[in-house]
Formats: structure tokens, sequence, C-alpha cells
């Protein structure tokens, strides 16, 4: 008998959580973090009596060594800072003790590549930031990439476009009247759906390619104001207004979202791990959320620009 796989996956939100209860199904011990002792209980209350391991992770030395001895696998979905991720420090600490995964996966963001002026972008492309999200995601990449190659550890970067999936969507935006339709000419965004993602991850576990990069995005970039406008149709409600993006003020949030341009390829992860997205546009993404998650007023309080 093998070793039974050990994923450990460092920030428990979103994507993570639905991460865990994938792995858990397929039968793998699951180790997993918060930033708080509130957040490790509440996790903890929704994984239930499954042996998952939730730990409070801020810093250099929070995790026991004891408790993550037999991970095989590392996931890190933290959002990182100025100074990168936290975790790639952490994980120095656990090799220096013995402590080495197989494989790890750095989940960053397609921001990296900048403003395209629209045309379409693959991993070959340099890498070009011009938001803070975009630089502080770039370095968190560097550092999992120089961690995996002096610690022999095959490590890989997710880029991904805007995330979306049950519970977070646009269908959330309309119900509590925080969706709007910004229309910039001949904008138009990717996205993916947050199971096609870890999709992505788990080929990938299954097939090692030390210091591969990965777009992990739909098929079908489009323009924000038609997600909108396609959520308002499925919840028979009346669209928000019309608005420019030429309108918009200083400080809107949309505007790190429209002042880029790019549509993200997915070709490589195609070809080379075999996946195709069970939701290829965002309509069939919303469709399946309104089906498993229906929105109400009050299901999310989500401030984050639509995408």
């Amino acid at each position: 008998m093998g070793i039974r796989p050990h994923v450990m996956i460092f920030g428990l939100g979103y994507s993570g959580l639905r991460l865990a209860r994938e792995c858990l199904a397929a039968g793998w011990a699951v180790s997993g973090t918060a930033r708080s002792q509130e957040k490790v209980a509440y996790l903890t209350a929704q994984l239930g009596d499954q042996g998952v391991g939730i730990h409070a992770f801020t810093q250099v030395g929070d995790l026991s060594l004891d408790a993550v001895r037999t991970i095989t696998h590392v996931v890190d979905t933290t959002v990182p800072d100025e100074n990168g991720s936290s975790v790639p420090p952490e994980m120095h600490r656990l090799t220096e003790a013995g402590i080495c995964p197989q494989w790890a996966g750095y989940i960053s963001t397609t921001a990296v590549y900048g403003d395209c002026g629209g045309a379409w972008v693959t991993e070959d492309i340099p890498a070009n930031p011009a938001s803070k999200q975009g630089y502080s995601r770039l370095k968190g990449e560097t550092q999992w990439l120089d961690w995996g190659a002096n610690q022999g550890v095959p490590t890989h970067i997710f880029r991904l476009p805007g995330l979306y999936g049950p519970g977070r969507c646009a269908l959330d935006q309309v119900m509590n009247g925080r969706a709007r339709r910004v229309y910039r000419e001949g904008h138009r965004t990717s996205r993916v759906h947050v199971d096609d993602v870890n999709a992505a991850l788990r080929l990938s576990m299954a097939a090692p390619d030390a210091g591969r990069v990965y777009n992990v995005a739909d098929d079908s970039p489009a323009p924000t104001v038609d997600v909108v406008t396609f959520a308002c149709e499925l919840l028979n409600r009346q669209p928000p207004p019309l608005e420019r993006y030429e309108d918009l003020a200083p400080d809107d949030p949309r505007l790190r979202f429209l002042r880029e341009s790019r549509l993200v390829s997915n070709a490589r992860l195609k070809a080379e791990l075999k996946w195709t997205p069970q939701y290829p546009t965002y309509r069939e993404g919303l469709l399946h959320a309104l089906k498993v998650a229906p929105p109400s007023p009050d299901a999310s309080r989500d401030d984050r620009p639509q995408i």
C-alpha cells in the first residue's frame, strides 16, 4: 500500500475550502491554515468530523512540525502583500526540519501580465505588472520557484483571471444590489470557475513538471456587461443602468479591472495536462451556480467588483 497523499492548503478560503473537500472525497489527508483562531473554529465546523487539521498561521514558526510532518502536496492560496507570500519562508523552515513535499502549487493572477491592449496572452509573454496586486503576486511566484529549485520540489504557478463560482458570482451581486454594468468599448475579461481551477491543480499533482506556469481560464472572454445582464435574466431582475468607463471616479474599484485589457489563453493547460473546463463560458458557470446555490439578498456581502 502506498503512502496516503496529504495536502497542506495554506489559506482555506473560497477555493481552498472546496479543494479540501475534493481531496477528502478522494481519500486524501488534508491540513489547512487560517489567519485567526476564530476562522480556525469556523472552518472546523464547516468541514465537520473528517480529521482535517486546521491551524492558525500568520508568520514563520506558527506551524507545529508534528502536525505537518506527513504532507506530500502544498497549495498556497494566500493573498500576498508587498513582501510577497508569507508561505515560502515557512516552507524553508519545514524543509530544513526534513519535511519535504513532492509537489507544490502557487495560486497567482493574470494581473502579472499587466495591460496587453486586448491581445491574447500565453505563459511565454514576459510579466509586466502595473498594479499592486500584480507586483505582489509576481514576487510570490519568484519566492515559490526559488524555493522549489533550491529544495528539488516540483513547484508550479497557476495564473487566474477573475475567479467565480456558487456564492461568489454575478448572481449574488445582483441579488444584494451591488451589481453594476460598466461599459468600456472593446473590453473583454477572462474568468474561471472555481471547480475548473481545482481540476487543474489535481491534474498537475498527478503529472508534476517542475517550474511550469499555467494560465487557468475559461474558453470565452466576455464583457462584464454581458455577464451581469445574463445574471439578471436568470433571476428575472431588471439590469442596473449602463455606466461608462470614462465616467468612473478615480477611486472606483472597478478601474483596476477595466484599466487593463488582455485575453487569457488556456492552450498550454489543455495540451499538457489534458484539462477541459467544465464551465467553458460564464453562461454554464452561472447556470450551475443558480442550481446549486440560489442567491438571496443576504447571501453575499462581497464588496469586490464583479468580473
